[in-house]
């Protein structure tokens, strides 16, 4: 075991690769039910309007699992909460497979999900704690695996459709090492213990993270959903259909840029110039004809805002990292659950322009809140 305050450099080079190899799984799941769906109608009987409902029952599962997160690892610690959701997750993509009925495969998914919302907050505080101090970087690089298996799992469903097993077992293969993986590992941070309740909690800094997360994520994804229908009317449905693509590839390249970049730059100043960006080039995408690379951009400048932004949470509440956590991961998942809706009434009513304008505008909310935070110590 190690204190808050890191890790010998062997270990932490271990928890790296270890992180990686979570994350490298955890991309490829999160990426894995959209390009089933074909095959999930086929083997189920399931229509269009019920296959859906596999990521559901993947993220109310995922998002159960990070509200309770936090309170597990303060009270359990980080190895049987990683060993847990590991399981959880191996368990969970094991029964996809051989599931004779969509209940039971819908089952399998949520299962899935918890494991993958444990491991997902875990493994993110566990780097944060162990390279306290310099998480950033590393943040970042995991960040980035996690992008690249969201990107491998789609083509390698493409690849072996019409049989998609190989994809999923390939997945239980990985999840069971990481299982394994975090088992085995010999040095593992132990959270701070609980402040005692006459220290208040600094609410207006947790309310600050919360509002940043929420209106960086719902502009994050708001670009995946939403540029398609902005682009489509005016380039046609190929440019519309390919920017989503090029959006996510300078996303993932960001971060593994970020990783270099936040090494030598302090975590505000990332956010404040990422976060300015985004929302600039947004605000330029509404004139069409350059939005394509418009909204690469706006990938590369949202790069970091998810690792740095964590690290920035730990160094400025290094003993409340594990309580306050759940509130940024909720944040950071109902946000487009929240704002979608949004978006899709300001497209009805004021046409497709709309679309850059309200992901900017909530660009610019993840902006001030980290002003605010900058200025605030």
């Amino acid at each position: 075991m190690a204190d808050g305050a890191g890790s010998p450099v062997p270990y932490r080079r271990r928890t790296l690769v270890v992180s990686a190899l979570a994350f490298l799984a955890l991309g490829g799941l999160v990426a894995l039910y959209g390009p089933l769906f074909p095959a999930l109608r086929e083997r189920f009987g399931v229509g269009v309007d019920q296959v859906g409902t596999v990521v559901s029952a993947h993220f109310v599962g995922s998002l159960a699992a990070v509200v309770v997160a936090g309170e597990l690892l303060r009270r359990l610690g980080y190895r049987p909460v990683l060993v847990a959701g590991a399981a959880l997750l191996t368990a969970g993509l094991a029964g996809l497979v051989p599931a004779p009925t969509w209940t039971l495969f819908l089952a399998s998914a949520g299962v899935a999900g918890v494991g993958f919302g444990l491991v997902q907050v875990a493994v993110n505080l566990l780097v944060a704690r162990t390279f306290r101090g310099t998480a950033a970087p590393a943040l970042n690089l995991i960040n980035a695996v996690f992008g690249a298996g969201a990107v491998l799992s789609p083509v390698l469903v493409a690849a072996t459709s019409p049989r998609p097993a190989p994809v999923i077992l390939t997945l239980t293969t990985l999840a069971a090492l990481v299982l394994v993986a975090v088992a085995t590992l010999k040095v593992v941070p132990v959270p701070p213990a609980a402040r005692t309740e006459r220290e208040p909690v600094p609410w207006g800094i947790v309310a600050a993270f919360v509002l940043l997360y929420f209106g960086y994520v719902s502009a994050e994804v708001g670009v995946t959903s939403w540029s398609t229908e902005h682009l489509t009317p005016t380039l046609g449905p190929a440019v519309g259909a390919a920017v989503p693509g090029v959006y996510w590839a300078t996303l993932t390249v960001g971060r593994l840029v970020a990783a270099a970049v936040t090494s030598r730059v302090r975590p505000g100043r990332v956010l404040t110039t990422g976060l300015a960006v985004a929302a600039l080039a947004l605000l330029g995408a509404t004139y069409a004809p350059a939005a394509p690379v418009l909204y690469g951009l706006v990938g590369l400048a949202l790069a970091p805002t998810f690792a740095t932004g964590l690290a920035w949470l730990a160094e400025k509440l290094p003993q409340r990292a594990e309580q306050v956590s759940p509130a940024v991961f909720a944040a950071a998942a109902v946000g487009p659950i929240a704002t979608a809706p949004l978006v899709g009434v300001a497209l009805s009513r004021f046409g497709p322009a709309a679309v850059p304008t309200t992901l900017a505008a909530l660009a610019g909310l993840a902006f001030l809140s980290a002003v605010w935070l900058r200025r605030r110590r």
